[in-house]
């Protein structure tokens, strides 16, 4: 099995999961969350990504957070789940769910914390794709789990037998670009394309297939992005993107972590943007903090205005 094996482009949607002030789940409010995907145009959905807040929910909630997109989706869309986990058993678990629950296929990280040596990690990733017959991706994010899996590292793992995809999520333009140069002939190969590089990858032929994105606040244009550059409408994918960057040049800020954006963590301020927009985005969960200092909110309010957006909330 390889990238000819999937036909996994576009911008798929790393979805926020909602909670409630309180920290419960609310499930109403991630099913309309993917709705309102699915409507956008978005060409996939990651389900418990980071993005998704995986590391404060509990086995049982990430169980039902998938079967949930699985039905919400119905079928229009593929749904990646992340299983994530520093215990091989417990990835095991949550990717063998996701094939009952009927996903299209799985996206793991190196197991946090672990630090995993080169043979530990390919170890790992044997183990966890081979409880599944469902395709899988491969997650490079070292900002968020500490480990940094290196190029000859992804070529090694890209030999497993499921192994289709990365989300390459490593910071470098360089990187995505040897990324592209070793594996892309065999992986699908996901990074950050939602911009003026990412156009002209497309554009040339040279590689790169498509973008997870946290959220969408851009609504159906950053879909929109990669079907005119499909379709060569250079024009109007540039504007796009020149939208997007500026956007989230004021979201992300100095992030000086790597990680957190410029108004509180990553998670807690997407949320309060697409709650600005009246988007059913909920509360993060502890640990992680709302944003709801007003200065922060007028700030993020003026961004969004200024890419043409229309606030019509004031918070959560």
């Amino acid at each position: 099995m390889d990238r000819h094996d999937v036909d996994w482009k576009g911008y798929w949607t790393a979805v926020v999961t909602p909670f409630t002030a309180t920290g419960e789940l609310d499930e109403g409010a991630f099913a309309r969350i993917v709705e309102i995907a699915v409507d956008e145009g978005v060409h996939g959905i990651l389900v418990n990504g980071s993005t998704g807040e995986w590391f404060s929910q509990t086995t049982d909630e990430r169980r039902r957070l998938a079967e949930i997109a699985v039905k919400e989706s119905a079928g229009r869309v593929p749904v990646v789940v992340g299983v994530t986990c520093t215990r091989a058993s417990d990835t095991v678990e949550l990717a063998r769910h996701a094939g009952d629950a009927g996903a299209s296929s799985i996206m793991a990280s190196p197991p946090p914390m672990a630090r995993p040596t080169a043979a530990e990690l390919h170890a790992y990733y044997s183990t966890v794709f081979a409880a599944t017959d469902l395709p899988g991706w491969l997650y490079n994010f070292p900002q968020d789990n500490g480990h940094l899996i290196g190029i000859d590292e992804i070529e090694r793992l890209a030999d497993l037998p499921n192994v289709v995809a990365i989300k390459q999520s490593a910071p470098g333009t360089q990187t995505l670009l040897d990324t592209i140069d070793r594996v892309g002939d065999r992986l699908v190969v996901f990074g950050h394309m939602l911009g003026r590089l990412g156009l002209a990858l497309i554009s040339s032929g040279y590689g790169g297939d498509g973008h997870f994105g946290s959220g969408l606040l851009l609504g159906r244009d950053m879909p929109g992005f990669f079907e005119h550059a499909w379709a060569g409408e250079t024009v109007q994918a540039a504007a796009i993107a020149d939208r997007y960057d500026a956007l989230m040049e004021v979201m992300l800020g100095d992030r000086v972590d790597g990680y957190n954006w410029a108004f509180g963590g990553m998670q807690p301020t997407l949320k309060a943007a697409m709650n600005l927009l009246g988007q059913p985005a909920g509360y993060p969960r502890e640990p992680k903090l709302p944003v709801d200092d007003p200065t922060a909110l007028s700030a993020i309010a003026d961004a969004l205005r200024d890419a043409g957006l229309t606030v019509t909330a004031s918070s959560a």
